[in-house]
């Protein structure tokens, strides 16, 4: 059984420290037993980090028929007071805690706890592209945070859409949509937004051994789970030039076949 000593050790191990900025990806089924479930996982990541630190996680609802599901009619798809998150336990757990904001976003809202944190959700209903340019995706990354994958790996890594979002990979749609979002008022608001095409099958897994090499990811196993820490402005760095020189790199052609 993982307790919760266990796991702030581990997240020590792995260089996670006081102030630091974390995107969490992650699977409580992983570790086959955790004392205390999701609510644990998350007590020993506020723990490392603390509060001027930021924290945080995907809480994505269901696509429903795809991204284009839930964005082609322009109608409401989400509410950041109640719509679950589908990006796992931990996640919908985080997002329904007291401290923890959602930003405004139909496809793509993230959870968020710790100063800094809030401030990088900050702005996200003014994204066109939802993991482009200055999302909290991006933001991660120009600031020095991390990417933290508990128990899976780089197939749910969202930070290497904004690597082809920002360097013009063609997977965004050129058509711009019109769905609505409930706010924390009750108001409803428009998020216009460019989704991600339909039928493009990802190799993203490819980055796992690329992030090895490079030096950038160091892992550790902690029960049955995998846990890996990124640096996320060497990803951006690193996959961008590989976006550059074939902006099709992370598509598995293959596949599309």
């Amino acid at each position: 059984m993982v307790k919760k000593q266990d796991i702030v050790m581990a997240l020590e191990d792995l260089g996670l420290t006081k102030t630091d900025i974390v995107l969490v990806h992650s699977s409580l089924a992983s570790f086959d037993h955790v004392e205390g479930g999701a609510d644990t996982i998350i007590d020993a990541l506020v723990e490392v980090i603390g509060k001027d630190g930021g924290l945080l996680m995907p809480s994505f609802p269901a696509f429903i028929g795809g991204e284009y599901g839930l964005v082609e009619k322009n109608d409401i798809v989400f509410d950041v007071r109640i719509s679950p998150s589908a990006m796992g336990k931990i996640t919908d757990v985080f997002w329904r805690r007291q401290g923890v904001v959602r930003s405004i976003h139909p496809t793509h809202p993230v959870a968020a706890w710790g100063k800094r944190g809030k401030d990088i959700i900050q702005g996200h209903d003014k994204c066109l592209c939802s993991c482009g340019q200055y999302s909290p995706f991006h933001k991660n990354c120009l600031l020095g945070g991390k990417i933290l994958f508990i128990g899976v790996g780089h197939s749910c890594n969202t930070t290497l859409h904004t690597i082809e979002d920002i360097n013009g990979a063609p997977t965004r749609s050129i058509s711009i949509y019109y769905p609505k979002v409930v706010d924390y008022e009750g108001r409803i608001v428009t998020v216009p937004t460019r989704p991600h095409l339909p039928g493009l099958v990802r190799r993203y897994e490819i980055m796992d051994e690329i992030c090895k090499t490079e030096g950038i990811q160091k892992e550790l196993k902690l029960g049955n789970a995998v846990l890996k820490l990124v640096m996320a402005d060497r990803l951006l760095e690193i996959g961008s030039d590989f976006i550059k020189k074939n902006p099709l790199f992370l598509i598995d052609m293959e596949k599309m076949r």
